[in-house]
């Protein structure tokens, strides 16, 4: 099992976190500043330093150090704990960043409250819109960015203070996976 020791306050302990959930990986956080033994084992693996996240992924992996969604994703693929197939299916289920989330669920609730106090007509409309935006926001998947093959993952959209471009959305495409190896080439950085 992959143990995660990071901090409550820390975001990239928090960022980490959330890829592995995103990835459905199965794993256990252990908040240092809570347990010491915890804290000790994390500082030999990193040669006496503190530093979180430190992510031990278990016999036969080095132990991956503030590492960033690519490198978290990869590490996994390569030590064969997740396929980069699998990698893109469980990307793929949301396409709606934490920001818009609650954005669109706040709205949502907003526009089923507001529905109550318009005439007959109108009533039912506004209702079905703010039930298809909450359902949207709480999901965390838009069959309109599907369709339009975007996504707001990594952007303002998912977390401003983590964002990886200034655009809200960007083509799925571009989602935190490393590229699949070409058949006859040689990973990036290998040595003949």
């Amino acid at each position: 099992m992959i143990t995660v020791y990071g901090a409550d306050w820390c975001e990239d302990t928090r960022r980490s976190l959330r890829h592995l959930r995103r990835l459905a990986v199965a794993h256990q956080y252990i908040n240092v500043d809570e347990d010491l033994d915890a804290l000790h084992r994390a500082t030999a693996m990193n040669g006496g330093e503190r530093r979180t996240p430190t992510i031990d992924l278990g016999i036969g992996g080095s132990p991956l150090v503030e590492p960033d969604n690519d490198a978290l994703t990869g590490a996994l693929i390569e030590m064969e704990m997740l396929t980069l197939e699998n990698a893109h299916e469980r990307l793929g289920v949301q396409n709606v960043g934490d920001l818009e989330r609650v954005l669109r669920t706040s709205a949502g609730v907003a526009l089923l409250l507001a529905g109550g106090r318009l005439p007959r007509g109108a009533r039912s409309l506004v209702r079905i819109a703010g039930s298809l935006l909450a359902l949207t926001g709480v999901a965390g998947w838009s069959l309109a960015y599907h369709a339009a093959g975007v996504s707001s993952l990594d952007g303002p959209g998912d977390r401003p203070g983590e964002a990886h471009r200034a655009t809200w959305l960007a083509p799925r495409s571009s989602a935190s996976l490393p590229d699949e190896p070409q058949p006859g080439t040689e990973p990036a950085g290998s040595a003949r």
